[in-house]
């Protein structure tokens, strides 16, 4: 492509190409992802990539290379760099349902040398211009479905006073083609460009953490970083063209961007895309069969027992669900630690379907996961490290590396999957890396014997020092919901002056169950657990406030219930 110029915010801006080197717009550039998809098409032409649940319509790899290649060229010309044909890792923030149209937007960027910064799809005004304001994109791409979001950031002040406001692009949503017009669509040419400019090092996703402890910071990762978590996952989970994933997620999360769409595309599954998550079309989906696996997040677990027991149960549709759930290849639970009592009473529904669980985060993708094969499956451990993925534990306090089982430790990680930096925060990028080179996860695990990881939470909210003793506030939360009366329950610790904290729970109860009080409470836990992790003080509320990924922010929990103690 030529040499490329660095600029002050850390991109690289190309040169423009010499007239005798004329550029092909309609070329695709040699990306891991590209070419499995092209390998899809001419291997498995009627293969269908995506399965638009919104639209009913459905979408060939072939269909996906030509949609991405003719948006790419729109991307470059609306932002008139046709005669370098390289966004330069600019920023693209776009704001597009789940479905066809997200696949076909986040590639043509990346096709197009960008970084894709998607936006949710759930999220207030406010929210919005944070990630807007903090990623600086050049360009903000709107479905028809959210046309009005425009007039909204405006008035709430985007490029009000920018001496450089953002432009807007409307998007013209896909439709299938028929076998006729398919069989017309050339596969666009795969061409390696400059090899340092087009290097998998390039920058290609950033994705906001979830701010549960602190303001969200743009994780940003590589194209490599996004091609190794994919490949790895691949082969844990042995995806293939023969499975269907049903996919609900949101997606500007890793769980849904790579678990989702990027492992799956890269070995050629077809992905049913949904544009939320609705119990009843997932029961019914499962009972009509043909999909192999699903992924979501223990709340969503949650609802589906709920919906079964209600609406299900009982009915001649009973057996139907329950066999095509049991028929399901893999069914996987993460982003938030999965409650015991759910696992078990989806097992019970589904003939013994044991929930995968994985550990991962926004800045690694997925680090852990329990094996393959059932018995593999340890109750309340989330598993062994992934392929390639190198996982230890640390002393908090001295930064030793536990060797030994049983003993609790900092998680720290190191490899090919681990983001590249905090967008333009380098000090909070290097604070979070060892001197050796090691990612800080902030969270907390203890090792078995046979090298199984056990998550104890966030050693800055879900570890709590009462009276000498350390409790973790995930295991009370697993013993808590295994009562009847408990639906949902997120365990804080309070400042206090004799204990240091004091375990405090606050509690949607069951509709329909006899109203909880504090003394018999705390005397059925004391039959489950040792009585210095049992709540000393009970909230029961109408809701407990979940961000999209089904994560609760304690500190904020906190805040709203106790505001004198908040720190």
């Amino acid at each position: 492509m030529g040499l490329t110029t660095e600029v002050q915010d850390g991109t690289t801006q190309p040169q423009l190409r010499q007239p005798n080197n004329p550029l092909n717009l309609a070329a695709l550039p040699s990306l891991p992802l590209f070419l499995a998809a092209k390998e899809h098409a001419e291997n498995l032409p009627d293969q269908i990539a995506v399965d638009d649940a919104t639209k009913g319509q459905q979408f060939t790899f072939r269909q996906l290379l030509a949609d991405t290649a003719a948006l790419k060229r729109h991307l470059l010309a609306t932002l008139s760099l046709t005669e370098t044909g390289d966004l330069g890792e600019r920023r693209i923030a776009f704001l597009v349902p789940n479905g066809y149209d997200y696949v076909v937007t986040q590639w043509a960027i990346w096709a197009a040398g960008g970084v894709t910064v998607p936006l949710c799809t759930s999220h207030p005004v406010k929210e919005l211009l944070y990630t807007i304001g903090d990623s600086d994109p050049s360009l903000i791409i709107l479905h028809p479905t959210f046309a009005g979001t425009q007039q909204a950031l405006v008035e709430a002040g985007l490029n009000n006073e920018s001496t450089h406001p953002i432009p807007f692009m409307s998007l013209a949503p896909f439709q299938q083609q028929n076998e006729a017009q398919l069989a017309s669509l050339p596969l666009p040419e795969f061409f390696s460009l400059d090899p340092e400019q087009w290097a998998l090092t390039r920058r290609a996703l950033m994705i906001y953490t979830s701010g549960t402890t602190a303001n969200p910071k743009g994780c940003v990762t590589t194209h490599k970083n996004i091609t190794f978590q994919a490949r790895s996952l691949v082969e844990a989970w042995k995806y293939s063209p023969s499975d269907r994933l049903i996919h609900v997620l949101p997606l500007h999360h890793v769980h849904g961007i790579v678990n989702g769409l990027a492992a799956s595309l890269l070995a050629g599954v077809t992905v049913e895309m949904h544009p939320k998550f609705d119990p009843q079309v997932i029961w019914r989906r499962w009972t009509e069969g043909g999909s192999t696996m699903f992924f979501a997040v223990p709340t969503i677990y949650a609802r589906l027992v709920d919906d079964f027991a209600a609406r299900i149960q009982g009915t001649p549709q009973e057996a139907g669900a329950r066999a095509g759930a049991q028929a399901l290849r893999l069914i996987v639970s993460g982003s938030a630690a999965l409650p015991t009592p759910i696992k078990k009473k989806f097992a019970a529904i589904t003939g013994g379907q044991v929930l995968l669980e994985r550990y991962g985060m926004t800045e690694i993708g997925m680090g852990i996961s329990c094996g393959l094969p059932v018995d593999q499956r340890i109750d309340g451990s989330v598993g062994w490290p992934l392929p390639g993925v190198e996982v230890r534990l640390t002393d908090k306090e001295t930064g030793r590396v536990i060797e030994g089982p049983d003993e609790d430790g900092m998680i720290e990680i190191h490899g090919d999957n681990v983001f590249r930096e905090y967008w333009r925060r380098p000090d909070a990028t290097a604070k979070e890396f060892t001197a050796d080179g090691w990612f800080k996860t902030g969270d907390v695990a203890r090792r078995d014997a046979q090298g199984a990881y056990f998550i104890q939470g966030r050693a800055s909210v879900d570890l709590i020092k009462s009276g000498g003793y350390k409790i973790s506030a995930l295991e009370v939360e697993r013993k808590m919901l295994g009562l009847e009366a408990i639906q949902e329950v997120a365990v804080v610790g309070l400042a206090d002056e004799e204990w240091g904290q004091r375990v405090a729970a606050v509690v949607k109860q069951r509709p329909g169950t006899v109203p909880l009080e504090l003394s018999s409470l705390r005397a059925q836990l004391k039959q489950e657990m040792a009585a210095y992790k049992v709540p000393t003080v009970l909230k029961l509320v109408d809701a407990i406030e979940r961000n999209a990924m089904g994560k609760v922010n304690k500190k904020t929990i906190v805040k709203k219930y106790w505001p004198e103690l908040a720190a």
